[in-house]
Formats: C-alpha cells, structure tokens, sequence
C-alpha cells in the first residue's frame, strides 16, 4: 500500500524502481593505491580494482576531474574493454551538518520514527525512515552552438522545478511518501541520532562497458588531476655549536579527493604537462565551445611557475621519536628516494588524508657539519646605461652584514628549495630560504643581521679622461674610481667576514688581494662586470681597511 499525504509528491513507482537496478551497472570498488604529487597543485593518481564476470557494464569513481589526454582506463585483453561513456548524474558530497528537520531525516534514514506532518496533526505517523528524495536543481538550457536552430521552443526553461524534497516511511500499513517541508516534528525511538548527512551533488558518472570480463580481472584508471599539493620546510638547530639538526616535513593540503593508507610520491623537478590546465571531456566540466577555447589557450607555461616547480626535492621519514622533550623535533634518517627521468621521486607509505584536509608529515632529522659566516654584499653603482648612480648620503649611512650559516649536505639525499627556520636554545633567531643543495654540496642560510659588525665604504673619483671613447655616436669618459672599505667586529669572539663587491670596468689593484670573477651580464655593455671577493678573519675589536682601484667608462 502507498498513501500520500497532503503536500507531498509521489516520484516513484516500486515494479519500475526493482526493473531499473537490475538493469544498473554494477559499481566498482576501485582503490586510490598510489598518488604522485607536484608542488605546482597537480596530482598523478592510480586507481586499482577487480571485476565480476557477473557484469559487463561497471561504474567508475567517483573521483577528480582528470586534465586532458592524462585519463587512462586499463584491463586485460582478454575483457574486451568496448567504451567508457560519461554522463551527468549526481554523486554524494563530504559530509556536513544538519541544519533543519529534512537534513536530519537525511543523516537518518533506517531509523525509527514518529512524525507529525503539521503542528495541528492528531494522528502522527510511525515506522521507519527508508528513503529521502534528493534535491533536483532547475535544468539548464542546452547548450548548442553548433546547432543551425534545433527546435527548443516548446520547453519552458524559466519555470523552475519543485525543489521541496519528500521523505518515504514504511509503516505499518504501506509505504507513505510526505513533504519534509511541511513537517513540524519529529521523534527519533532511539536515544542517538547521526547528525551529519552526505548532500547530493550535480556530477559525472562514467560507465565502462566490456565484452567478455572474467571475475577477478584488474582494472586500472589513472589520471593527472588539479586540486593537491605539497610544501616543504625545515628546522635548524644549532644548539651544539659543531654540528647543526636538520629536521624535515612536508604539508600536503588535499582538495582533490581522499587518500586512504596511499602511497604517495612527493615530486621534484619540471615535468611537460601541456595540457594540465584543460579539464579531459570525460570530466564532464564544460561543454564542446569550452573545450575548443581551452585548447586553443595551451601555450608555455609562465617562467614563474617554472622556478615554483624546479628543484623541489622532497623526502619520506624512515621512524623515530624524540628523544628527549625539545622543540627541535626528531623525526630520523632521511631515506633515499627514485629517479624517473629528469625527475626524483620521493615516497611516503601509508597516507589517509581526506578530501579537504591538511597533512603535517614528519621526514627526517639529520645531523650535519656547519659553520658560521659573516657576508657583506656591495651592489654596482654604475648602471645598465653606463651612468654612474651613486646614491644620495643618508643621515645615518648604514651596510647590512648577514650574520649566516653555511650547512654541508652530508645526507644521502638532495635538500629541496624551501623556507628555513633557525632555533639556537630553544629560540628563534632567523628565517630564510634554504636553497637547493645536492649531496655534498654546500648551501648558505641567513640568521639575521649583525649589528656588531660595522661595515662603511666609499669610492672616490681619482682621475677622468674626457671624450676617451666615441662609438656609434656615444661620447664616454675613462674615469678611475678608487672605492674603500672598513669593518670592525665589536663582537667578543673571533669571525670570518666574505666580502662581496660588484662593479664595472677593469679592475686595477685591490689591498689585499681579491678573488676577481668576471660575470657573464650586461654582456652588450661597454663596461665588463666583475666581482670581488675577499674572506678577512676579524679578531674582537679589530678593524681593517680594503681598497680597490678600477676604471670604467662613463656616458656623458
């Protein structure tokens, strides 16, 4: 028996509802077993599962909108895989909370319930809670661009359709079907109730039909989806004074779907994806127009994302806890990862990370050899034009020296470009970028400015030679510039100080001797441009005196 009440809408007719499901396809349990994330929001995934030889016809998904030509459906030969068509249909959202009486019958549905469909109701119904209607938006117009005038005219677009969904409750005399809208109350016969319910959202199914399937054939879907990336960063801790803490993690902000025990690769390097922007057909996401458009809007990609993306090395933890309480944290070796081509693969086992949240993975905690460095950079006063642009004097004058330290990489593993964090006893002292450093190689970190160490300089014109140079209608003057440099260490320990200086013209003396390395800039310009470089231990208190000659040559 089925009863209406008044108010409520009637969608469904049993005989045709047990004909329809035994014509469904049946759906898949695929696996996501493996992802490869880029730091540029972009994830490689592999979905894994069986099929029944009961079924020729199978649902896949749900899962993201792949990019274009990144979707791939795999099975035996021996399944005859026909086709995958994709169709819209409505797939079930994250859970969310209840917020009116139709939300709570939706978290229910199998409990059982007393409902007074109006506050004036004298005979309430009781049963159990076996269906709810979903939401149905209004439809869309079709959209036909290419169509030379379809005849559309006879349905009406602007009326919109009832959006008042209807809940089903099996009682004892039948199955009565009422509009949850108009329900005043409702009464739950057990003392817990799930509050939370997954709302029904507009999407894509995609079926794939296969001719000859045997029960326990693989199937494989793969796809290149937007939505998840990872950031690295570190911890320093030079608390010991000889050997630095290097401590790893890596968070990884999901919004592409969820992750359940996968194996993950976190992925460094500048990987050709063409076509990454453009969402696949199979996604369903826009219509023919749209997808010509975004084809056609396939250029390069932007230089800036190139240097996002390049040397982004990221490592997996291998076990391990803290020793002992401390801020540094201990997180163990840090273990070798995979080369694929020109890119490098490093996993993590075992990650469930749902669609929406943010992953904090410990990596390693290592120990390597450091030491502490004082660094003064001198920019060029002459220009790209060849003019002399000294800055005006400020009242105050003040040279930055960087207080920094230098790592060793000692590890079996590159480090990535990422931020670092400096701790000295539990302290902060410094952040600063911690730049791509191969195995064995060296890298430089900045702490903070040291105020304890003065540094002043100045150049002084010694001697100029008028129209020295005339070319292509340009006058130049030869002018010798003598430039000189002081420091003191006011600090009560001894320290190394590397000077960097940068200048145009041909260098003529230097007190004491630099490292002079001719850079390979402004290569059309008249003035080669060389750079400077002395490494001057400072005793507490000290000071010394550099002075350096060049000539160079000056439009007028």
């Amino acid at each position: 028996m089925v009863r209406v009440l008044r108010g409520a809408c009637l969608l469904f007719c049993l005989c045709c509802l047990c004909a329809a499901a035994a014509a469904e396809p049946a759906a898949t349990q695929t696996q996501l077993k493996r992802a490869a994330l880029f730091k540029n929001g972009l994830g490689f995934f592999v979905r894994e599962g069986t099929l029944s030889g009961a079924q020729t016809s199978v649902l896949l998904g749900p899962f993201a909108a792949p990019s274009h030509g990144a979707f791939w459906v795999s099975a035996p030969a021996s399944a005859g895989m026909r086709n995958v068509v994709a169709r819209s249909a409505v797939v079930k959202g994250s859970p969310i909370l209840a917020r009116d009486l139709p939300g709570l019958m939706r978290a229910n549905i199998g409990k059982e319930v007393t409902i007074w469909p109006s506050p004036d109701s004298t005979a309430p119904i009781k049963g159990t809670l076996i269906a709810f209607a979903p939401d149905r938006p209004a439809p869309s117009p079709p959209v036909s661009p290419y169509d030379m005038g379809r005849a559309e005219a006879a349905t009406d677009y602007s009326t919109r359709w009832d959006a008042s969904p209807y809940a089903l409750v099996r009682t004892e005399g039948g199955i009565v079907a009422v509009g949850a809208q108009s329900i005043s109350r409702i009464s739950f016969a057990l003392s817990e109730i799930s509050p939370r319910f997954e709302p029904e959202l507009p999407g894509a199914e995609l079926e794939a039909t296969f001719a000859t399937p045997k029960t326990g054939d693989w199937l494989s879907v793969s796809y290149l989806a937007k939505g998840i990336t990872w950031a690295p960063s570190y911890l320093i801790d030079i608390s010991d004074g000889k050997q630095a803490r290097l401590s790893a993690k890596a968070e990884v902000i999901n919004e592409a779907e969820d992750l359940k025990g996968t194996h993950v690769d976190l992925i460094t390097g500048f990987p050709n994806l063409k076509f990454s922007d453009v969402p696949s057909p199979i996604a369903m996401k826009t219509d023919l127009a749209g997808f010509l458009n975004a084809l056609g809007g396939t250029g390069a990609r932007p230089e800036a994302m190139a240097n996002v993306m390049t040397q982004a090395v990221m490592y997996r933890r291998d076990g391990g806890g803290p020793a002992e309480t401390s801020i540094a944290p201990s997180y163990g070796a840090a273990a070798t990862g995979e080369a694929a081509e020109d890119l490098f693969l490093y996993p993590v086992e075992d990650v469930t990370l749902a669609q929406g949240e943010t992953g904090y993975f410990p990596l390693f905690t290592e120990t390597v050899p450091y030491t502490e460095c004082y660094e003064w950079t001198i920019p060029d006063q002459i220009n790209q034009s060849d003019y002399y642009s000294q800055p005006q004097p400020q009242p105050e004058p003040r040279e930055t020296v960087w207080h920094s330290l230098r790592l060793t990489n000692t590890t079996r593993v590159p480090w990535t470009t990422a931020p670092a964090e400096t701790l000295k006893d539990g302290q902060i002292v410094g952040q600063d970028v911690l730049s791509y450093t191969p195995t064995n190689a060296k890298v430089t970190v900045k702490i903070t400015q040291a105020s304890s160490v003065s540094a002043e300089q100045s150049e002084t014109e010694t001697n100029r030679e008028r129209d020295a140079v005339t070319l292509y209608g340009d006058h130049f003057d030869r002018v010798t510039v003598q430039g000189e440099l002081r420091v003191t260490n006011y600090q009560d320990k001894v320290i190394s100080l590397e000077i960097k200086k940068t200048l145009s013209g041909e260098v003529k003396s230097s007190d004491p001797k630099a490292k002079d390395s001719t850079l390979a800039q402004g290569l059309k310009r008249m003035n080669p441009v060389h750079e400077l470089t002395w490494t001057i231990p400072l005793k507490p208190q000290e000071s010394r005196k550099i002075t350096y000659t060049y000539q160079a040559l000056i439009r007028r």
